[in-house]
């Protein structure tokens, strides 16, 4: 899939799509930082492409599941950005799903059922959804230097950025600041 049709389906805004597409061109590249060419790799880079995606298609997968789950105990502002926020999680899911098909891999699907805390409150359901958008952000971190072709990196860049947005509408449900840093990390800021 080229890059403007897969912004079109995941209804990804142009800051988003910014997000990805600098090439870094002054300065060489960042230490670890694969090269920023868009031909693709050999074949054989296609396999480790398809396991970094799957990881991330398991969070996206437990992802959905947790902000299902939270519905039941969230109300108002809080339950509609919930809503939504499965609605991205889901159209990530979709697209990672294409992303691995059509380097020739299998998606992992959904676990049939997740552990998750007890959530008996909107405050659990909240504090659980930043823990698990930290935990996708980390993983998204990690991962994007790691795939080999900038239209991966991209569509990469762009759901970390969908997920820190999350970070930010939580942190403000639960009276934090919304950007309590500098940089997106995935860690919990102390």
């Amino acid at each position: 899939m080229d890059r403007r049709r897969f912004f079109h389906v995941a209804g990804l805004g142009t800051a988003a799509v910014l997000a990805g597409c600098g090439k870094n061109k002054a300065q060489g590249p960042i230490a670890g930082e694969k090269p920023q060419e868009s031909a693709p790799e050999p074949a054989e880079s296609d396999v480790n492409d398809v396991n970094v995606l799957n990881s991330a298609l398991d969070l996206e997968h437990q992802a959905v599941a947790s902000y299902t789950a939270a519905l039941k105990v969230l109300r108002g502002e809080n339950l509609r950005a919930a809503r939504t926020f499965r609605d991205h999680e889901r159209a990530h899911v979709q697209a990672l799903s294409q992303a691995i098909k059509g380097l020739g891999g299998k998606p992992n699907q959904a676990q049939r059922s997740y552990r998750f805390p007890r959530l008996a409150t909107e405050d659990d359901a909240l504090r659980f959804a930043m823990t698990l958008e930290n935990t996708a952000i980390a993983a998204y971190i990690d991962a994007i230097p790691r795939l080999n072709t900038a239209d991966l990196r991209a569509e990469g860049a762009a759901i970390v950025a969908a997920e820190a947005e999350h970070l930010a509408v939580l942190n403000g449900a639960l009276r934090q600041r919304s950007a309590p840093t500098a940089f997106v990390t995935g860690e919990a800021a102390g």
